[in-house]
């Protein structure tokens, strides 16, 4: 398998999107089942193809798109993006990296006036605000997109054009009716500010609530989330399948979870055998325990009723053990791995399985290591080395062949790997061999691999060199067939050149190589190939994308093959009379040409394959006896859209497809319509083909249809959530007691757990249905009294085990006022707003306070007897501004109040006049 990339490296201007190719090739004979992970820097998001597992077939070539977006706060500069290749089968996976590179943003400046906005019962509308400023001597336009789930008055995505030293202020607007507010959560509003040069800005709006009462869940007992979907296969043929799938995960804290996935039988009893799919699993942060149907894609390819045991120490050491019984035929297997991580960037795996094949008479046991080592960043060492033992116990309805290999009762059987691979950002190199002998059981069996490859990269370009080859020997002890076919189970041979070539809006890939092949279950036929691998991506046009990927081929045959074949194969010459015999060169050399492209924009694409003469082994032999060729044009064209804010998706595709084995040419139409109504948890989807030209034979025809819904069920009894209560009196006395006659204090902001609460006129608060734990309540915010401070402290902390009412006392104090007084340049247009401006006050403790300038500039904050430095925060002010003086001193210790004055100026224009001579 081999894996590359379009680009080895992306740009970003500001935080904007890069997009890349991944191109997937199976160099191998036989079809291969791969997952890929990736991994992304943090708070960056990568946008890719979510099926689990991919299945290439023989030399086939696929591509893959990846989106790329950086993290909000991301700095200027380049950070590395890895993809991890694991191959079914092969128990160690593959790093690919490549590189994106960040940039800044430039001549235009986005800043929210309220970043953190505190929504409130007393307005049904609610607003944020948007100040964009252009210090350019150019006019900008710019386009701004809202990534919310909130019903945003002005939409989601608008165009601003902005004057050349002009400030526009853009309000957004929506409404929230009086009752959700308490069971809002907080948001954060992500804003994508994007000029017509790509570089962009990104913003962040947090949007809270501002109520007496706040839900942090739904219920305070334990709800099991669970969704339920109904699945009806092929509706409108004999092939029909209905089933039911069910699954849920229950979230006990502390990283531990249960979770379970049941699907029933097929329904339609015309389907035979069992699809039932069911198991339970506990998963904590050290432990996996897992029961009901199980799978193991490592050397038996197993899948049937079991159970599962895994242990992680978070410390470098894991361990699981397994045991599964076949879903088909009768086999079993049970397996130990133990896998130690050491030095930091050392790893050594053991695993031991023994496999019980009843039906094929057979046990085996194997026990395989696995080290691996990284070092200097750019080296990857694999070693594998394993040993097995087999037992034939019966031999029964045995051939005279296998009886005679199962005289000795017990074969030993050893396997060794070795992968070496250097990746930097002008060399890559991988080394790769696999030696397994016939007696080694699995999927390994008799396989001889060797993956090599060696390249340079420069700045836009790349060459290198390639050499992979694949043989696989049987045992004649378990296949059936003469001696001659079964020794001998096929080998793929190709070495080559590979060259490519990337520019801003695209990349080029060109691999020209030779392949030699050969198949047991082919008379032992070598087929020599000459082939030449075309792979190109390019961006056209806004919004306009194209890729195209081809194999030329010229398959032959050597004439001294060809008369040794045709000379020594008694049955060949029988079942194919004439065939080339006397001029082996008129078959023995033919072209073929496998290729596929997309062309694609926003709502339409175009795909396009053709396939003309052999491009694939069996279809050259095939050839060779009867001289038939493939022939195989497919044009399909397709439009997609989604409606109602991306509710409803549908796709429509229309393929034509032309094939010399059809009676006719095929026009095939092909719909895809669902609907997602995520509020409500539902979603349905109907998808199928038609074939709009009657073919006799036709059963290409079908629709299926799928129902899903998401629902919580509750378990009452089993109480997972407490209730805190909280209430603000004004303590007269000082005895730090609520007594009756004592003043209540409403319309207090306070928070708890970065959520925002107003008392009501009772002084109370209620935090519902939270976590037990410890919880700390800030009461900075309090500003609505002035001389009335928090008892003890502005931060309180609380221990919540059950429901729990505290009462908290405020006793008199100073309070220190101020203002932000502006004065502005009268023949100056630039827009100050005084508001959100955060004082900093300490006291001569150290200890620090903060508070935030309302909209007209002022601010004040209740503080306990002490002198006290005021300061202003000065990184907001732009060189155009400037303070007579950012820091004061306050006297609390000796006077009951002070109020200070930051006085901030504008930059008066100056205007040179010069004398003209």
């Amino acid at each position: 398998m081999n894996l590359t990339f379009g680009k080895d490296t992306v740009t970003q201007n500001g935080n904007t999107y890069s997009f890349n190719t991944v191109v997937l090739r199976n160099s191998t004979a036989s079809t291969r089942k791969l997952t890929i992970a990736t991994e992304v820097p943090e708070g960056w998001q990568l946008l890719f193809d979510n099926r689990r597992v991919f299945e290439l077939a023989p030399n086939q070539t696929l591509s893959l798109p990846l989106r790329l977006a950086a993290g909000i706060q991301s700095a200027s500069g380049v950070y590395p993006v890895r993809l991890f290749l694991q191959v079914s089968g092969d128990p160690e996976r593959t790093t690919y990296p490549f590189m994106a590179i960040v940039g800044a943003n430039s001549r235009w400046r986005a800043s929210l006036l309220k970043p953190n906005l505190v929504l409130s019962k007393a307005h049904k509308a609610h607003s944020f605000q948007l100040l964009l400023s252009n210090k350019g001597n150019s006019a900008e336009e710019l386009n701004i997109l809202v990534n919310t789930s909130l019903s945003l008055d002005q939409g989601k995505n608008r165009t601003v054009k902005l004057a050349a030293g002009k400030d526009t202020l853009l309000t957004y607007s929506f409404a929230l009716a009086a009752k959700m507010l308490d069971d809002f959560k907080n948001q954060e509003l992500t804003l994508q500010i994007t000029d017509k040069k790509k570089e962009n800005q990104l913003l962040l709006q947090k949007v809270s609530t501002f109520g007496t009462v706040f839900s942090e869940n739904p219920s305070g007992w334990y709800n099991f989330p669970m969704s339920l979907e109904f699945v009806a296969q092929n509706v409108t043929n004999e092939q029909k399948s209905l089933y039911v799938n069910s699954n849920g995960k229950l979230d006990l804290g502390k990283g531990r979870d249960i979770s379970f996935n049941y699907r029933t039988d097929n329904f339609n009893s015309q389907v035979d055998g069992s699809s039932r799919y069911a198991f339970l699993s506990y998963r904590s942060k050290q432990w996996l325990i897992s029961a009901g149907d199980q799978s193991d894609f490592g050397e038996f390819l197993i899948d049937g009723l079991g159970a599962r045991l895994a242990y992680d120490n978070g410390r470098g050491y894991r361990a699981e053990v397994l045991g599964i019984n076949s879903r088909i035929g009768d086999a079993k297997i049970l397996s130990g791995t133990q896998a130690f991580n050491f030095g930091g960037n050392q790893q050594l795996e053991n695993q031991t399985i023994a496999s019980f094949d009843k039906e094929n008479q057979i046990n085996s046991f194997l026990n395989k290591s696995t080290y691996e080592l990284n070092w200097n960043k750019y080296h990857h060492l694999i070693l594998r080395a394993g040993l097995s033992t087999e037992e034939f116990y019966s031999r029964a309805q045995q051939s005279a062949l296998q009886q005679s290999f199962a005289q000795q009762f017990r074969k030993n059987g050893s396997s060794f790997g070795v992968n070496y691979q250097y990746y930097s950002p002008r060399i890559t190199a991988r080394f790769g061999l696999t030696a397994t002998d016939v007696n080694y059981p699995g999927i390994n069996r008799g396989l001889l691999q060797s993956n090599n490859e060696f390249t340079l990269q420069f700045k836009q370009s790349s060459i290198g060199v390639l050499f992979d080859y694949n043989e696989r020997q049987l045992n004649p002890a378990l296949d059936t067939g003469s001696l001659k076919y079964r020794m001998l189970g096929g080998r793929i041979a190709e070495y080559g050149l590979k060259t490519g070539w990337k520019y801003k809006r695209g990349y080029v890939t060109l691999i020209t190589s030779m392949v030699s092949q050969m198949h047991s279950s082919s008379e032992l036929l070598p087929i020599n190939s000459f082939k030449l691998n075309f792979n190109t991506g390019m961006e056209i046009g806004k919004g306009i994308s194209a890729s195209f990927s081809g194999n030329m081929l010229r398959n032959y045959v050597s004439k001294t093959d060809w008369n040794a074949l045709n000379e020594g194969n008694i049955a060949f010459n029988q079942r194919n009379p004439g065939v080339n015999q006397g001029n082996p060169v008129v078959r023995s050399g033919k072209y073929s040409l496998n290729a596929y492209g997309t062309l694609s924009t926003k709502n339409y694409g175009l795909f396009a394959r053709l396939d003309d003469g052999p491009s694939y082994y069996f279809d050259f032999i095939n050839y060779l006896n009867n001289g038939y060729s493939t022939r195989r044009l497919q044009i399909a064209p397709y439009y997609e859209r989604s409606f109602f804010k991306e509710l409803f998706h549908f796709r429509l595709q229309m393929d034509y497809t032309s094939d010399n084995s059809l009676p006719a040419a095929e026009f095939m139409a092909r719909g895809d319509l669902s609907l997602n109504l995520n509020d409500q948890g539902l979603s349905f989807r109907v998808f199928g083909a038609k074939n709009v030209r009657a073919t006799p034979g036709n059963r290409s025809d079908y629709m299926s249809l799928s129902i899903r819904k998401s629902f919580r069920v509750p378990l009452p009894g089993i109480r997972r959530f407490v209730t805190m209560k909280v209430q603000l009196f004004k303590d007269g006395n000082a005895n730090g007691i609520y007594d009756t006659g004592d003043e209540l204090i409403p319309d207090a902001s306070l928070m708890i757990a970065s959520q925002q609460l107003l008392t009501n006129k009772k002084g109370e608060i209620a935090y519902k249905n939270i976590p037990p734990g410890a919880y700390t309540i800030d009461l900075s915010q309090v500003n609505n009294i002035k001389g009335w401070r928090p008892a003890n402290g502005f931060q309180q902390t609380f221990e919540v085990r059950q429901n729990s009412s505290f009462y908290l006392p405020f006793r008199q104090s100073q309070y220190l006022s101020g203002k932000l007084n502006v004065q502005k340049d009268p023949h100056s247009n630039r827009v100050f707003r005084p508001g959100n401006i955060r004082i900093m006050i300490s006291n001569s403790k150290g200890e620090s306070f903060s508070t935030l300038t309302t909209e007209n500039g002022g601010f004040f904050m209740n503080l306990p007897q002490d002198t006290y430095k005021v300061r202003i925060n000065t990184d907001l002010f732009e060189e155009d501004f400037r303070l007579l003086e950012d820091t004061f001193n306050a006297d609390l210790l000796h006077k009951n109040s002070e109020h200070i004055v930051f006085e901030l100026r504008e930059r008066k224009r100056q205007i040179n006049i010069r004398k003209q001579n």
